[in-house]
């Protein structure tokens, strides 16, 4: 059977039919940089947002003498203001350590907690198979969410990780995978002006990333605009672009991948 044939009986889930979505973040910007109008979009439909943001974010910046615990403090108020500025419903923040050593697997199950408490219907996180990726931080949330989405749709591997739900009709088993910063996009959200204004105003929110004057803002601006452009058409000129897996997709479908 051609993929053809397979994407007829077995669908990429349309983005904006979801009700409930969670986006996950390496570090306090990433979800802004990667999917902010998505975000921006989402939430003028009505549609539930939540953040997780997996570091703490004291990492960023160039700076060798800063003061850690003072650059953490500040990351997360950006990203509380961001956040809000967009419509978010909730901000979460894991903290594990930005740039240093944690497990993988530690991460997949405080992501497995927060989705029983959530219940989203879609999540959204960096894609950990970007052949061009280097930062751990990326890899690693994106193998977390992946192996969260199983987590956290078994009773039994909740057991044995050790997480309670009060029943099995609190797990969600339908849950839809979108991994932004992608080289295989599959789905695109079309866009607003209003949709890209808010989202850069939102990158702009972490100011101690990002000022308005400074070349490399000018410079991620440029690229932003070119990727929404380039995932565009002729009927809607700026998209956002996603790799998505519908919950048949996500085990022993490997066709997805050629759709």
């Amino acid at each position: 059977m051609k993929p053809y044939f397979l994407k007829m009986v077995a669908p990429v889930p349309k983005i904006e039919s979801f009700h409930c979505a969670l986006f996950v973040g390496p570090h306090p910007d990433d979800i802004e940089v990667g999917a902010g109008a998505t975000v921006s979009r989402l939430v003028s439909l009505g549609i539930k947002v939540f953040f997780v943001i997996v570091t703490d974010g004291g990492a960023g910046s160039f700076n060798g003498q800063c003061n850690i615990d003072d650059l953490i403090k500040t990351r997360r108020q950006e990203a509380l203001n961001s956040a809000s500025h967009l419509g978010v419903d909730d901000t979460i923040f894991l903290n594990f350590p930005d740039g240093a050593k944690y497990d993988v697997w530690d991460v997949s199950v405080k992501l497995a907690e927060v989705m029983i408490k959530i219940k989203p219907d879609i999540v959204f996180c960096p894609d950990p198979d970007l052949p061009s990726e280097v930062h751990p931080d990326h890899i690693k949330t994106g193998q977390a969410v992946k192996y969260a989405m199983l987590i956290s749709s078994s009773p039994l591997v909740l057991r044995r990780n050790l997480i309670h739900v009060e029943t099995d009709s609190l797990v969600n088993f339908n849950k839809t995978l979108a991994f932004f910063y992608t080289h295989r996009p599959n789905k695109y959200l079309p866009l607003t002006n209003e949709d890209v204004i808010k989202a850069n105003q939102s990158i702009l929110l972490h100011k101690s990333q990002f000022q308005e004057h400074d070349l490399s803002w000018k410079m991620l601006n440029k690229y932003l605009s070119y990727r929404r452009k380039r995932f565009g058409n002729l009927l809607h000129p700026k998209c956002d672009g996603f790799f998505v897996l519908g919950p048949i997709h996500q085990h022993s479908f490997p066709e997805i991948n050629h759709y």
